[in-house]
């Protein structure tokens, strides 16, 4: 017998539809029922591919006694995080005010309004080492709601009202980290960025795990937004994006008259991207030798947090030596144990990354084998993809569970991470004897060659093994901002790899997000789909800001224009709906039950498990390089987005590689070269010859959908403007004389 998740598009719900409990959907209709039958909403929410959401799952929601209490006197409630993260963060927040920790399954007990008054995670079926039994906290909630009403609704009024206030206190916080950084209006010029960086790094060298790299002591989650900012940090900018040569140097008759305007403005406070006429500080406005020192000082110090956390993620048994990708986290500080759910997100930054830092040590040239071991890991990372994460429309589903069953032959083996551990034998192969899994990890010899337990033989035997096994459950859902975020990196990495076969696989999915999930008539973006039903639940600021950041990532590595126009559409409309009255939204349309329970919908300013979606917006429109975009001007839009980083650094440093890298971008954006007239040939030759640049640093334009508007018909045949800022230089005319200037 099932019940209505039956219906429901994500697997996770699915996952449950065969329960006793009469599970809703989060929706206006259970509220409804709550209040016709005057009683509490037990809501629930996980995702498919947690441990922990099975085995509440298996041994309460599956249990028929259990079900009847639930149904008796809850109207109970079923959410996917990963389909409603509005819901998971509004009942998250108020999970940690309640019981001061948070994680998942997640577990509130709400009003019929959908006010939270009691919370917790994981309830175990009988009583556990002073934890209460998932029973005993039902017939607790229901004493308390029939018997003790008032003192409920006054601690949910209490709840209600710290989620709403949360915003100013986040804003009061950030205002008292310490001084912004600003530019001064008139005098010397100020490496703000650069100072903003110093700092950033000062905060990350406190929080670092000496003895094992990474941050903290505990848990170790691949930090990939902070790595994401230090590639840029440790990335020397191109000698043509710098100094007195720079495009801004020569003035080109009609270029926009703003970019003098700004040359006199100040920078908004904490936004760190002052403008000097070229859109950055630099050597030729009053910088001193000791500033080129501090500059250099930065990015070795960045270089080597950098190669010392990828070590760490990348040797340790984060990575899957034998299939490819990475886990979700280590359960111990030293990357030794992981939880061994493979999530889309996770995979997709950490591609970037890897990408990223292989162009950097190649290019320097100082680091072959670390930098060998990379690009070995970004190869088996994209081959892991192709291999089991694709869906049957092209796009990629989000993430492999962490539980299968266990082979028969294997009697030590747990539900968790059977399908990747294996058994060290110390001994006769026999029960008792034979020594418990444990992950595979692997070092490393000269070049990147594999040694030790992962040599090639074994690896294949390793492999053969695990496909005999039964394989992790697939959540096959695809999810826009995962999805952005990996079009992102395989898009890149395709250009910095040199993998151009890769751009088959962003290009694919991108189109299917564009065709299933964006309405253009509407102007709304999809935040999941299932085989070829999109959900009707709208996409966050996220979506709409990886998802338009990956477009404009494949247009720079295809040079096909219609991704840049797509990437345009997407950005306009993201400014229309998600900044409003000078604050950054999460969610552009609030849900009554969640504004209800203090919600507001802003955007927090500090990053997760990735970089935080108003540093993205803000990183994708000064790439982007639109004067306006959304009906307003970009750079104060980037200002208001990065307004919070100051506070962030110096508040939550290990939070804060999203805001870093906005305020880099909008400080340092690419330099614009607007192509006319280009053959097929003369432009697929120019995108070769400015190779990995034009993924990095440099965006390549066709002149009609150039921002600067560069003349449609010059009458001189194929011609390249370098531009930044709205000025150009004099043009030329043939590919070998503008790669001679570059």
């Amino acid at each position: 017998m099932t019940n209505r998740l039956a219906h429901a598009t994500s697997p996770y719900l699915l996952q449950h539809a065969e329960n006793p409990v009469d599970w809703w959907e989060f929706s206006p209709e259970a509220f409804a029922e709550a209040r016709e039958r005057d009683v509490p909403v037990l809501l629930s929410v996980g995702y498919a591919a947690c441990h922990w959401c099975h085995v509440m799952a298996h041994e309460s929601f599956a249990d028929p006694q259990t079900g009847h209490l639930v149904n008796e006197h809850f109207v109970a409630v079923k959410v996917d995080r990963e389909q409603r993260p509005d819901v998971d963060s509004t009942y998250m927040a108020a999970t940690q005010l309640l019981t001061g920790q948070g994680g998942w399954p997640m577990t509130v007990f709400l009003t019929p309004e959908g006010r939270a008054f009691h919370a917790g995670t994981y309830f175990p079926p009988r009583p556990v080492q002073g934890r209460p039994s998932f029973r005993q906290v039902l017939a607790a909630v229901t004493e308390a709601w029939t018997e003790r009403r008032d003192e409920v609704l006054r601690g949910a009024d209490q709840v209600t009202e710290a989620l709403s206030r949360h915003p100013e206190l986040v804003e009061r916080m950030l205002a008292e980290a310490g001084p912004a950084v600003v530019v001064p209006s008139g005098g010397e010029a100020d490496d703000a960025a650069g100072r903003l960086v110093g700092a950033w790094l000062d905060g990350l060298e406190v929080a670092r795990d000496a003895a094992h790299e990474g941050f903290g002591t505990g848990a170790k989650f691949p930090p990939s937004p902070v790595l994401d900012a230090l590639t840029r940090v440790a990335r020397v900018p191109s000698p043509e994006t710098t100094g007195p040569g720079s495009a801004a140097a020569l003035g080109q008759p009609g270029a926009d008259s703003r970019a003098d305007e700004a040359a006199d403005a100040p920078v908004v406070e904490g936004s760190a991207t002052g403008r000097d006429g070229s859109g950055r500080s630099g050597p030729e406005n009053g910088s001193t030798g000791s500033a080129h020192a501090a500059a250099e000082q930065r990015r070795r110090s960045a270089r080597e947090l950098l190669c010392a956390t990828l070590d760490a993620i990348v040797r340790g048994a984060l990575q899957d030596h034998v299939g490819g990708g990475f886990f979700r986290y280590s359960v111990t500080p030293d990357w030794s144990l992981p939880h061994f759910e493979k999530m889309l997100y996770d995979n997709a930054q950490l591609l970037r990354v890897l990408a990223r830092t292989v162009e950097l040590l190649e290019r320097d040239g100082t680091d072959p084998a670390r930098a060998a071991r990379y690009r070995r890991a970004a190869e088996a990372l994209v081959e892991w993809l192709h291999r089991e994460m694709i869906t049957g429309e092209g796009a990629f589903a989000a993430a492999l569970d962490a539980d299968s069953t266990p082979a028969a032959d294997e009697p030590h083996a747990e539900r968790e991470g059977a399908y990747y551990t294996f058994a060290r034998d110390r001994g006769p192969r026999s029960g008792a004897d034979r020594g418990h899994p444990e992950p595979v990890t692997a070092s490393w010899g000269e070049a990147g060659a594999l040694t030790g337990i992962l040599d090639e033989s074994v690896r294949h035997e390793l492999w053969e093994r695990r496909v005999a096994r039964e394989a992790p459950h697939r959540d096959d859902k695809v999810v826009t901002a995962w999805n952005g975020m990996m079009v992102t990196g395989l898009a890149e990495a395709a250009v910095l790899l040199d993998r151009p076969q890769w751009l088959e696989t962003a290009g694919t999915a991108a189109q299917f997000l564009w065709e299933r999930h964006w309405d253009p008539e509407r102007g709304t973006l999809a935040r999941t789909s299932r085989g070829d039903v999109a959900d009707p639940h709208e996409g966050a600021l996220e979506d709409h800001a990886c998802f338009g950041a990956g477009l404009l990532a494949l247009y720079r590595a295809t040079g096909d224009t219609t991704w840049y126009e797509r990437s345009c559409e997407i950005a306009d409309v993201t400014v229309r709906r998600f900044l409003r009255g000078g604050r950054v939204l999460e969610t552009a349309e609030l849900d009554d039950t969640l504004a209800a329970a203090g919600a507001t919908g802003r955007a927090e300013p500090f990053d997760d498990v990735a970089a935080s979606s108003a540093a993205v917006l803000g990183r994708w429109l000064s790439e982007l390089s639109r004067p306006e975009v959304g009906g307003r001007e970009s750079g104060d839009v980037v200002a208001a987005v990065t307004a919070a980083a100051t506070g962030v650094v110096l508040k939550a440093p290990t939070a804060a590689g999203g805001m870093v890298s906005a305020v880099l971008a909008g400080e340092e954006p690419p330099q614009l070269l607007q192509v006319a007239d280009a053959s097929p040939e003369q432009w697929r030759e120019l995108l070769e010859g400015v190779g990995a640049a034009r993924v990095l640093d440099t965006l390549v334009l066709e002149s009609r959908v150039a921002p600067y508007g560069a003349p449609q018909d010059t009458g001189a045949g194929f011609t390249v403007w370098r531009c930044r800022d709205g000025r150009c230089e004099l043009p030329v005319h043939s590919v070998e004389e503008l790669l001679r200037q570059l």
